[in-house]
C-alpha cells in the first residue's frame, strides 16, 4: 500500500495544474467536513468566500481569532513542558484569552493581532523614534457602558466598557503575522509595562509601541515573559524602547 501511494504521488507530481485540480475536486467528495461545516450545513470554501468579500472589521475579528488559535496550538506546548498548564477560564466575557497555571500561580494572558492600516502594518509615531515601532491596539473590540455604584449621595457614573484596566491580564501576547508574514510569530511583554492613558492612569492606553526586535521589554518567549513577570521589576514599553528624535529643550 504504501509502494502504491508514493507511486501515485509521483504520478500526481507530473500531472499538469488542470489534470491536479480535477483530482482535488474528484477527491473532496472523500474528504471529511469540518465540524463548522456541519454546523452551518455549509462548505468550507463557501465559508472562505464569505470572509473574503466581508468587512475589514469583520475579517479583523477572524484574523484575530485565528492568532489566538495558533497561540494555543503552537506557543502553548513549548510552556506546558516547564510545568505551566491551561486552566480553564470560567464562562463569560473576561479581559484574557488564555489562563496558564503552574503551582499555585496563575498567569492571565491576553493575546491582540498587530494592527494594520490601509493593508499595511501600522508604524508608531515613525518621525519621532528612531528605531522602527509598530502598533498593537489594545481595547476590546465591542463597546458598552455601564454604571458604577453611587456614593452617598453621588450619582453613579457611566464608564465606556471598551477599555482594558491594569490588572485585567498578565502579559501582553502581540501576534505579528501582518509583518513577518507567520502566524506563530508573537511578541510578549508584561502588562503592567504598557502605557496608560493621559486622562486615567488605571486605564491602559488604546495603541502601544510593539518592536519586532526582541529587547529588554519585549521578547519572543512566552517562558522568557514569565520570568520578567515573576521578578516584578517595575518598566514601561516606551522609556526603555527608544530615544526620540528630537528632544525638547
Amino acid at each position: 500500500m504504501i509502494e502504491s501511494l508514493e507511486s501515485l504521488k509521483r504520478k500526481i507530481d507530473e500531472c499538469s495544474d488542470e489534470d491536479r485540480l480535477a483530482l482535488a475536486l474528484y477527491l473532496a467528495r472523500y474528504r471529511t467536513p469540518h465540524p463548522l461545516e456541519d454546523d452551518w450545513g455549509v462548505a468550507a470554501d463557501t465559508i472562505l468566500s464569505a470572509i473574503r468579500r466581508s468587512s475589514d472589521l469583520t475579517r479583523r475579528g477572524v484574523r484575530g481569532i485565528i492568532a489566538e488559535a495558533v497561540f494555543e496550538s503552537d506557543v502553548l506546548p513549548a510552556v506546558e513542558s516547564l510545568g505551566w498548564s491551561s486552566g480553564e477560564i470560567p464562562p463569560g466575557d473576561w479581559p484574557y484569552d488564555a489562563l496558564l497555571v503552574k503551582g499555585g500561580r496563575s498567569v492571565k494572558i491576553q493575546i491582540k493581532l498587530q494592527r494594520l492600516e490601509a493593508g499595511e502594518p501600522k508604524r508608531y509615531y515613525p518621525k519621532q523614534y528612531l528605531e522602527e515601532l509598530f502598533v498593537v491596539e489594545v481595547q476590546k473590540t465591542r463597546s458598552g457602558r455601564k454604571r458604577t455604584a453611587p456614593v452617598g449621595d453621588v450619582e453613579g457614573q457611566s464608564l465606556s466598557t471598551r477599555p482594558y484596566r491594569f490588572g485585567d491580564f498578565d502579559i501582553l501576547a502581540v501576534n505579528m503575522q501582518p509583518t513577518t508574514r507567520q502566524w506563530n510569530s508573537f511578541r510578549y511583554t508584561v502588562a503592567d509595562w504598557l502605557l496608560p492613558r493621559s486622562a486615567d492612569n488605571s486605564l491602559i492606553e488604546i495603541f502601544q509601541p510593539v518592536s519586532l526586535a526582541t529587547n529588554s521589554v519585549w521578547t519572543d518567549k512566552l517562558a522568557t515573559c514569565f520570568e520578567w513577570l515573576l521578578n516584578g521589576e517595575r518598566k514601561r514599553v516606551l522609556n526603555v524602547l527608544r530615544e526620540p528624535k528630537f528632544k525638547r529643550i
